[in-house]
């Protein structure tokens, strides 16, 4: 176990692991893309959806003294 900590291979070491949360960051991002990319095309394919847009919420702002 000790050649690892040998600075020539430890910098591999330190480069390699980068790389592997790198791949996985991406990896996650890559599917959560896809997912959100599936149900937005639901979404828009869904004909009981109708298409109007339920009204927002309106707000009144009194003033009190």
């Amino acid at each position: 176990m000790n050649f690892l900590l040998e600075p020539g291979i430890a910098i591999y070491l330190a480069m390699a692991v980068a790389l592997a949360v790198w791949i996985g960051i991406f990896v996650f991002l890559w599917r959560i893309d896809r997912q959100a990319r599936e149900i937005r095309q639901r979404l828009d394919a869904d004909p009981a959806r109708g298409d109007t847009a339920p009204a927002a919420p309106t707000v009144t702002i009194e003033r009190r003294d």
